[in-house]
């Protein structure tokens, strides 16, 4: 018989932890294509059925992947259309494995996360790039540890195209911002997200304070300035126009915008390959989040 973890059924006494024992009991199966037969079971407690798929990474499949091959491939830089080719399948599925994933990569870096080193300093830069396109830059706000360069966390904002513009460029502007609202102090919001992670996680741990390095953005400081983890930071920071070599500061950012240029299909420079939906972007960046710090082999 399998051993599940809890029962699926968020009622239940035991959804968050099954109890010692044999909790359920046998429901028969249900046959399928892509698994054959599939065993059900019922819940002794609440009567909630639900069978060993329930628990899957492939629940509600039609058709199985290789999903450390998309892992991988994902992380290597190959755009969706050329996975869509490789794997002979929809653009539809192959975002949809990439979720499952992403979900996955999520829930395990949240549990492992804590155990990181609290006593290293932590790094805070913006990455750039563009959503859908350059008329919505992003920046997806990322904190790193400073000499491993283990990703802590990220969050994302969309911003205003600033920069020179030519005539025709402010026309398509104002047409296409004519019916938006920007939110307001997007730069802010983004950086307290990582401080209060970096707040719960470290700064309430250990009396001596946390070494924050981050450039001289002025959002970063009055953010900082508004935090109840300001008490507990000691806040460095690095002029951008420092060379990004092994003794900058900010190496361990810098290394990775490096990384992620080359590595995503997404943030590639001058190429077809951009991200159209916003949340899709997230869900291949985070899965390569998971990869660079879990499996790719540390320098």
């Amino acid at each position: 018989m399998h051993s599940f973890p809890f029962c699926p059924n968020s009622a239940c006494l035991y959804h968050e932890a099954a109890p010692k024992g044999r909790w359920y009991v046998k429901l028969g199966f249900y046959h399928t294509k892509c698994f054959g037969n599939v065993p059900r079971y019922r819940c002794k407690t609440c009567g909630h059925s639900f069978s060993s798929q329930t628990f899957s990474l492939d629940y509600f499949a039609k058709k199985i992947l290789d999903y450390r091959q998309i892992e991988r491939l994902v992380s290597s830089s190959m755009s969706q259309r050329a996975l869509s080719r490789h794997f002979k399948v929809s653009l539809g599925t192959i975002n949809n494995r990439i979720q499952r994933l992403s979900h996955q990569s999520l829930a395990m870096h949240t549990l492992l996360r804590p155990r990181a080193s609290h006593r290293e300093p932590v790094c805070i830069d913006g990455f750039v790039s563009f959503d859908r396109s350059q008329y919505f830059p992003n920046n997806i706000t990322i904190s790193l540890s400073a000499h491993s360069q283990y990703i802590l966390s990220l969050t994302h904002a969309t911003l205003r195209r600033s920069g020179r513009c030519t005539d025709s460029q402010k026309r398509r502007k104002i047409i296409l911002y004519r019916s938006l609202v920007f939110e307001k102090a997007a730069l802010e919001r983004s950086f307290s997200e990582l401080l209060d992670q970096l707040y719960r996680e470290r700064c309430t741990v250990y009396s001596s304070p946390l070494i924050l390095i981050t450039d001289e953005k002025c959002e970063y400081a009055r953010a900082l300035k508004l935090h109840p983890s300001r008490f507990s930071i000691h806040h460095l920071t690095v002029n951008s126009k420092v060379p990004r070599t092994f003794q900058n500061p900010l190496f361990a950012s810098n290394y990775l915008d490096r990384e992620l240029r080359k590595d995503l299909a997404d943030h590639r420079r001058e190429t077809v390959c951009f991200p159209r939906n916003v949340a899709n972007m997230l869900n291949r960046l985070v899965v390569y989040l998971g990869w660079h710090n879990y499996e790719k082999p540390y320098r």
